[in-house]
Parts: structure tokens; C-alpha cells; sequence
């Protein structure tokens, strides 16, 4: 059965259902909920947060030991930390500077195991203090009683280790009688040089004293510096919203997220002035496969979030048990930006992160079924968009969920792939009874599901009012290498380009071999090619981010990589390129402007389709879609020589898309923008991208290549 239901009035998609036992949430207020603290063993989530945040502390550890002059460095160790410390529970702290600490020694030796131990005591010290609301005052009262602890341990160890201890003396002595030595060489300081070398002597007399007084002043002092520069720099870091938080509650029972019935449901971000969602009212049976689709800012990735637990800010959602996030025969989510999702260094490790330690997964089965038979030992770093989207589908059916969550996985996956990952999410309803919600923006892909939800928003939220609409598929064009432009100069130029990643070394993989092409002013040229046939790496040399192993990329006759910025590239995750908390800032930023020059911010808005009382909005409240457009207004803005959009209709509507291309094809034709398009959708793109370049194994292919790879 095909349906549609609009999520614009208070009821529009009901099923009736035993409520007996039910989970029933509701909420009536926006403001933030405090979440419990765990307790017991540490969560997936925490040994990666820990693990993360050790590699950072004990890298800038290493820098600041081996590196001369660098020993300052190690004060940015402590902002991994404290972000621990204040986010965390004292166990996970205390995981990251063992292991940490394990690396810096084995790579600097103790100076920086010391620096990781020190980084995590001022970190973790400044975190507990800032978690609990407390203030300098604190600070002290610890300080010293940990300097008091410091120096009853040293002068312990010292008693017992006499040896040592008179070694540490006599290097002490000998520093003080070369000071004293120095004065003495200046006539009106031999006294002064003389009563130094008694006073220390008579120090020395009284060393226990000496040592806990040292202990107690030294870790104040260090104490308090760490939590004046410390606590500066997390007041700007916690009041960050992660908005995008995926949130469970803790400790509810059994695991049951389906049946699953929303009733009236709102959510509004905190500090926001509008709802982000609803109201919407929706059922989700076991085994049944809904898509929700709707305009770009319409709700949908905040749907993703509440139905995977975050509560609402009004209505009820209604479950027979927990919601399981994570967990086996739970719910799963696989979101846009699959590299949030991937955590594993080894294609393997990534698919079974986080299961239950025992737990029996056929891997290669469950990566053969997402189309990436024989990736299991590839390293998880030098995979493509599509084929980490790939993987974050095979680690969400290792847990064999009850509810799966798919937020557009198949908006950076090729064509040929798109059919094979709809393949097997489809097949889990019919083999598993899998819920699956698949949020998209193609009308295949729609019409492939029992049932229709189209949210259009509050009214002021959503980019498109008018009835949104699909996203359709079109053939892979026929590729053409003529420019539709007169010769001249070029303005891109490749020669020979070639590229091999861990040149010279064992792991060594090429990603391209023998790239020649030409650019030209006001051309238009879409690269093409299944994923990890090496289109994201051409756009990187293009950008001048990437040097090439063999061949030269040329920007006006000179190398492209010594004129980075003169070529704009618009990333696949736009969410990575979005460096500022506000959009107004973010644009101006990347522009090179003011963020008070309102008349340039509007401007740079308007250029994309974005409404302009966006320019106030946080980027974090942005949908996808609205995140890609931004970092376009700001390259636009900043008028390059040439722009690469990497995947650019990922994410976004039918409406946006074609007022996108449009813009596009207005700014080529009109002011000679040269545009280098690099996607899987080529709906539309033929009047922007008269060209087209066909990439097949890291080499540019006579004609486009089927699922099979034949031309």
C-alpha cells in the first residue's frame, strides 16, 4: 500500500494498537533535560570518546617532549581532557590517560607519560570543578590538598630511596653553587652569593620540609594557571549545542522500539524560537517499511532523533519497551555523514564496534550484502563516501535491529550501489520483520515502501512550502569531451596527474593514473564514476589541497597548490566545513567580510535560495541541505576562479535542487564561473554541465560504466 501523510495538522497517521505496557513519553517544555550519569562498565560511546581524546592528548604529549621549545604545547593536552572530565564520568578520564600515557611513553619516553598524567590531572581537575558549578575557591581547596598528597609521596619515596635522593641533592647543589658562582663575579653580590649557597645548605638540612612545601606550591601554581586558561576555553566549547545528539534513556527495561506510535509530537532546539518538528502524529509496525520524505528544514533528521529516543518537547511517544539505541534486536540508525558513524581503523572492527563481547557475527556476509565483499582488512581512512555509507549499513545489521533508521544513506552512494543498499534494507522487512524508517529525497526509493510520511514543517521552518517534491533518477549521460566554450587559456589544467596514496610504502593504492584535461573559463564539466573510482581525490588536486605523485594540476599556468583558495571546492559532508557557530558568521567568515556588513550577508543568502533570517540561525539547527547551500554562499561570495562541488544535490530537495542548478547555470553563462560538478545525480545537470568525464579505476573512461564496470 502507497499512502501519503502530511504532517501538517494535529492528526494525520494513526493505527490502533494495545497500549498495555507501553512506554508513554511526554513532554511539554523545550528546556533541556539533565541526562543521568551511568554506571557499571564503560559504553561503547565512552571507549570512543576516551580513545579519541587519549590519541589527542598523547600526540600533542609526544610534540611538546620531542619537539625543542615546544613544552608550552602541552597546555592544549588539557582541553581533550577536561571536555572528558566535564562530559564523562571519572572512570572514562581515567581510561584515556592510561592508554594515553601507554602511547607518550612508548614514543617519548616519561617526559611524556608525565605530560599525559599531567594534562589529565589539570583537565580533570577544571571538568569536575566546571561540571559540578563550582569556582576558584574549589580549585584551591583541591589543589593543595593533592600538592600535600604530591609531597608526602615524594618525600616518602626519597626516604626510602637514599640513593636517589642524594643524587637529586648533589645535582641541586651543583645548580645553586653554579648560580652562586656567577654573582659572586659581581662585587656588590658576594655576600648574596654567599648566604644563597648557606640558605640552601640549611634547606637541605630540613629537605622533608622542603620537598612538601615545593610539592604543595607547584601544584597549586600549575593548578590554578590550568584552570584560568582551561576554564576560559571550555565556557566557549560547552555551550556548544550538539543538537544532533543521538540520546537514549537509561535504564529502561526490556528492549521493544516497535510498535512504535507518535501522537501529536513537537521538538523545539534549545534557544531556537520556532519548532523544529510537527506537529506530526505517526505509527511504525514491526516489519513495515515507511519513508518520510519532505523539503530541506522540514523536520525530518528531527524525527530520526526522536524516533531513536531524544524526548520531545511536546506530544507522547508510545513503545513497548526501551528503545534499544544500539543495542541487538534495538534500534539502529544510519545517518547522512556516515564518517560520524565509523569508528574502527580496519573495515572488520568497524562492523562489530560496540556488540556484546562474545557476540558471533558472519562479517563478511554482512559486508558482501552491502556490496564491499572483500573489504574486511581495508583500512577504514582510505575508503570513499559511498563505501563508508556502505559500512555504517553493514555495522547497523550487525545488531539485527528491531527499528532501523535511514537518514538518506543513499544520497553519496552511485547509482548502481543505491539499488543494492535499497536491496538490502527493503529485504530485512520481509527477512527479519526489521522496521525500517528511510528518510530520502528520491521518488523510487519512495515509492519502493509500504507506506508515505511527508512532513512540510511548521509553516516558516521548512526551505520549500509548496508540496515538495522527488527527487527523480536519470541516465548516466554520454560523455563528451568537447567544450561547448572558444579555446583559450585554461584556467584548469591537468597533465599527467596521477596519485598513489602511501607512495613508497607496503599499503601503497593508486587512485589515479594518466589524468590529462583542460578547463576553460565559463565551462562546465561533471566528473563521473562508481564510488572509490577516485573522484573525491581529483577534486582535492584540482583544489590545490592535494599534491599529485606524478603530473602537475595548473591554475592559470602555475601550480593550483600554491594558490589554494583561488579554486573554491564545496566538500561532500558540508557539516566538516562549517568552522563557525552562527551562519552570519560562518559566511562572513569564509568571504572574508564582516559578519556586521548585513547588506553582504543577505546577498550571499539570497544567491543560494536561503531565506535571510537564516544569517542569526546556529549552524547546528541547520538541516543537511541547508548546511550544503551555506558553505556555497560562502565560496560564492569570496568570487574564485573556479568551483568544485563534490556531490552538491546530496541531501537536497527537487525543489532546491533545480533553483540550485539554476543559480549555477545563471553565474556560468552570465559571469564565465567555471564549474566542475562531481555527482551521482544528473538529473537536471546537463544545461550546467555541457561536459562530462567518465572515471573508471582511477582513470578517465571513453564511456560511463555500468554496475559491472563494462563501458
Amino acid at each position: 500500500m502507497y499512502s501519503t501523510v502530511r504532517a501538517v495538522a494535529a492528526v494525520t497517521c494513526r493505527a490502533s494498537g494495545p497500549r498495555t505496557g507501553w512506554q508513554n513519553r511526554e513532554m511539554t517544555t523545550a528546556g533541556p533535560q539533565r541526562t543521568p550519569r551511568r554506571s557499571g562498565s564503560l559504553q561503547p560511546v565512552e571507549l570512543a570518546q576516551a580513545s579519541v581524546m587519549a590519541a589527542l592528548c598523547a600526540a600533542i604529549a609526544i610534540i611538546a617532549v620531542v619537539v625543542p621549545f615546544a613544552a608550552g604545547l602541552s597546555l592544549l593536552g588539557t582541553v581533550p581532557m577536561g571536555l572528558l572530565a566535564y562530559r564523562y564520568r571519572l572512570r572514562v578520564l581515567i581510561t584515556a590517560t592510561v592508554a594515553g600515557g601507554l602511547v607518550a611513553f612508548l614514543i617519548a619516553g616519561m617526559g611524556g607519560f608525565m605530560t599525559v598524567v599531567n594534562c589529565a590531572y589539570i583537565g580533570g581537575l577544571t571538568g569536575i570543578v566546571k561540571r559540578r558549578g563550582r569556582g576558584t575557591p574549589t580549585v584551591v581547596a583541591s589543589s593543595v590538598v593533592a600538592g600535600a598528597a604530591f609531597g608526602v609521596f615524594a618525600v616518602a619515596a626519597l626516604t626510602v630511596l637514599s640513593r636517589l635522593r642524594h643524587l637529586i641533592f648533589d645535582s641541586m647543589t651543583a645548580n645553586v653553587d653554579g648560580v652562586a658562582a656567577i654573582m659572586a663575579r659581581v662585587p656588590q653580590l658576594e655576600g648574596a652569593a654567599e648566604r644563597l649557597k648557606a640558605d640552601f645548605a640549611t634547606a637541605l638540612h630540613y629537605w622533608p620540609i622542603l620537598l612538601f612545601a615545593i610539592g604543595v606550591g607547584t601544584i597549586l601554581w600549575v593548578s590554578l594557571v590550568g584552570w584560568w586558561a582551561l576554564s576560559r576555553v571550555m565556557t566557549r566549547l560547552v555551550g556548544v549545542p550538539d543538537v544532533h545528539k543521538l540520546e537514549t534513556p537509561i535504564g529502561d527495561g526490556p528492549v521493544g522500539p516497535v510498535p512504535l506510535q507518535l501522537h501529536d509530537v513537537r521538538f523545539r532546539y534549545p534557544s531556537s524560537a520556532q519548532d523544529a518538528l510537527g506537529p506530526v502524529s505517526m505509527t511504525v509496525q514491526p516489519g513495515e517499511h515507511v519513508a518520510v520524505t519532505g523539503a530541506n528544514g522540514s523536520g525530518k533528521t528531527t524525527l530520526m532523533l526522536v524516533l531513536s529516543g531524544r524526548e520531545p518537547t511536546a506530544g507522547t511517544v508510545q513503545r513497548p519497551g526501551a528503545v534499544g539505541l544500539g543495542r541487538t534486536g534495538g534500534t539502529a540508525v544510519v545517518m547522512q555523514h556516515p564518517e560520524s558513524q565509523v569508528l574502527g581503523t580496519r573495515v572488520a572492527d568497524d562492523v562489530v564496534w560496540g556488540l556484546p563481547p562474545g557476540t558471533s557475527i558472519d562479517v563478511d556476509r554482512l559486508l558482501g550484502e552491502v556490496g564491499l565483499d572483500g573489504f574486511g582488512e581495508r583500512d577504514t581512512g582510505g575508503l570513499s563516501g559511498g563505501e563508508l555509507q556502505r559500512l555504517a549499513v553493514a555495522g547497523a545489521l550487525a545488531r539485527e535491529p528491531a527499528l532501523l533508521i535511514a537518514d538518506e544513506v543513499t544520497s553519496m552512494v552511485d547509482q548502481d550501489g543505491r539499488e543494492g543498499l535499497m536491496s538490502v534494507l527493503s529485504g530485512l522487512t520481509r527477512r527479519h520483520r526489521t522496521a525500517l524508517v528511510h528518510i530520502t529525497h528520491y521518488n523510487d526509493e519512495a515509492e519502493a515502501a509500504d507506506r508515505t510520511v511527508t512532513l512540510s514543517g511548521n509553516g516558516a521552518s521548512a526551505d520549500n512550502l509548496a508540496d515538495p517534491e522527488m527527487v527523480e533518477t536519470a541516465e548516466v549521460p554520454v560523455a563528451s569531451t568537447a567544450p561547448d566554450r572558444p579555446a583559450g587559456r585554461p584556467v584548469l589544467e591537468l597533465r599527467g596527474v596521477g596519485h598513489v596514496y602511501g607512495y613508497d610504502t607496503p599499503w601503497a593504492k593508486t587512485a589515479l593514473s594518466g589524468i590529462d584535461f583542460s578547463v576553460h573559463e565559463g565551462d562546465g564539466v561533471l566528473i563521473h564514476g562508481l564510488n572509490g573510482s577516485g573522484k573525491s581525490t581529483l577534486a582535492w588536486i584540482m583544489a590545490g589541497l592535494t599534491v599529485p605523485t606524478v603530473g602537475e594540476c595548473l591554475l592559470d599556468g602555475a601550480p593550483v597548490s600554491e594558490q589554494v583558495g583561488g579554486v573554491a571546492i564545496s566538500f561532500q559532508a558540508a557539516r566538516l566545513q562549517l568552522m563557525r557557530s552562527h551562519v552570519a558568521l560562518e559566511i562572513a567568515s569564509s568571504a572574508g567580510f564582516s559578519m556586521y556588513d548585513q547588506a553582504k550577508v543577505t546577498e550571499a543568502l539570497n544567491t543560494v535560495g536561503l531565506d535571510p533570517t537564516l544569517a542569526s540561525r546556529r549552524i547546528d539547527q541547520l538541516s543537511g541541505g541547508q548546511m550544503r547551500r551555506v558553505v556555497l554562499a560562502g565560496l560564492l561570495a569570496r568570487s574564485p576562479r573556479a568551483l568544485i562541488l563534490d556531490e552538491p544535490l546530496a541531501g537536497l530537495d527537487a525543489a532546491s535542487a533545480r533553483g540550485l542548478l539554476r543559480l549555477l547555470e545563471d553565474l556560468r553563462r552570465r559571469h564565465g564561473l567555471t564549474v566542475v560538478v562531481i555527482s551521482h545525480d544528473f538529473a537536471g545537470l546537463e544545461d550546467l554541465c555541457p561536459r562530462t568525464l567518465h572515471l573508471q579505476d582511477g582513470e578517465l573512461a571513453a564511456a560511463p560504466t555500468n554496475a559491472g564496470g563494462l563501458p
